[in-house]
């Protein structure tokens, strides 16, 4: 290993972990979730609503993670979120029933905002490290990008070769045998004191401060909350909106399965530009992305090449915006803090947003498939509207 790689083993390290993570943690499910309803005489529905429930609990747990990162670095705090979470996917396999279920479910999504992106952007913004916190946030994204990719379709090996009980038994023990180790070793380095930060390592990144950090704060979530409401929307009804516009359901899954390997160029588009890009201009860049590809579904969508166009913009720009989420509120309101920020901004952005595919879905079936895209593009049109109302610190006297 060369001496320039050593600087960049914890973004590295922890991009693993985000692959593994959220593969075992968040993609899974789509997998084994129906097979686990039909073994325990559970509707589809039922055991989805579970799901949410639990996505929500782990929400209320996220500004807890973020304190704890803050006040004794990510080490232990993502090295024994690991165990857990590796524990609670083992206590998948063993429900019987709805109770069980649930327990399992709440368990393994309260473990995992102890494990994923908010966790990790924060852990490396604690770590004493000559690599800019936005480069190892960039690097980290860049990893997890790829996890449905991969997980996706292990898992459905793992289901037919082995069933859904032994299939959560075999990803418990890929995060406890992968993730635990990983988090222990590459969080070792000493941390730094949180008020001083790592931005200024690389760029001299002035903080938001009185009215102006207020007024910063609000209209930043107001935005992410509208930008974060379509993700939702789009992974859940893609594929009926598209047949709407009148393609085949194949053709509209094809066209899907574009968004995930392009949400990974998208960011590795932006690790090689963000050296001179403010994360002000990454959030907007990826909002005008998003909204190119809704702009061209809208106009093109009937075609097949306008279609997969239109999924390859959004995917670029729903991936920088992970990346935007995560560098965007370090560079406005600085390090100290910052994991117990990103905390609360997941907490209010998962409560809200979960209530998208819902309202989409009735958006859908009362107008149809076109005027739902046109409603996503509003909500993206919303977020650039009020990230207009965010005080940019770099002008004098903010």
């Amino acid at each position: 290993m060369t001496a320039r790689l050593v600087p960049y083993v914890p973004a590295i390290g922890l991009g693993i972990t985000q692959i593994v993570g959220y593969g075992a943690l968040m993609y899974a499910y789509a997998v084994l979730l129906p097979h686990m309803a039909d073994d325990l005489s559970m509707s589809l529905s039922t055991v989805f609503g579970i799901l949410s429930l639990g996505l929500f609990f782990g929400g209320l747990l996220s500004p807890i993670s973020g304190t704890l990162v803050d006040r004794y670095s990510g080490r232990w705090v993502m090295t024994l979120g690991s165990v857990a979470a590796a524990a609670a996917l083992m206590l998948l396999s063993q429900v019987t029933g709805p109770k069980g279920l649930f327990a399992a479910i709440l368990f393994a999504e309260g473990a995992g905002m102890f494990v994923l992106y908010n966790v990790a952007f924060a852990s490396l913004t604690r770590l004493d490290s000559d690599v800019p916190a936005p480069r190892a946030i960039s690097i980290v994204t860049l990893f997890g990008g790829v996890a449905s990719t991969i997980f996706w379709p292990l898992t459905l090996t793992l289901d037919g070769w082995l069933g859904w009980r032994d299939s959560w038994l075999v990803l418990g023990a890929m995060v406890l045998l992968i993730c635990v180790p990983i988090h222990f070793l590459v969080l070792r380095g000493p941390a730094q004191d949180i008020g001083v930060g790592r931005t200024g390592k690389s760029n001299d990144w002035p903080e938001l401060t009185g009215k102006a950090r207020r007024q910063g704060m609000l209209w930043m979530m107001v935005s992410f909350i509208w930008s974060g409401y379509v993700p939702g929307a789009i992974m859940a009804l893609w594929v009926t909106n598209v047949q709407d516009l009148g393609h085949t359901a194949a053709a509209a899954a094809f066209a899907g399965a574009v968004i995930g390997p392009f949400k990974t160029v998208g960011r590795f588009f932006e690790m090689l530009v963000s050296r001179n890009m403010y994360p002000m201009v990454t959030y907007v860049l990826s909002l005008g992305l998003m909204g190119s590809g809704l702009v061209v579904i809208l106009t093109f969508g009937f075609s097949f090449a306008g279609m997969v166009t239109a999924a390859a913009l959004y995917g670029m720009g729903d991936g920088i915006k992970t990346i935007a989420r995560g560098t965007l509120p370090l560079a406005l309101f600085g390090a100290k803090g910052y994991g117990t920020r990103l905390g609360w901004i997941a907490f209010v952005s998962m409560a809200v947003n979960a209530s998208a595919p819902f309202a989409f879905a009735w958006a859908t079936q009362v107008f149809g498939g076109w005027w739902s895209f046109a409603a996503m593009l509003a909500c993206l049109c919303a977020a650039v509207l009020t990230y207009l109302l965010i005080p940019d610190p770099r002008k004098a006297g903010v």
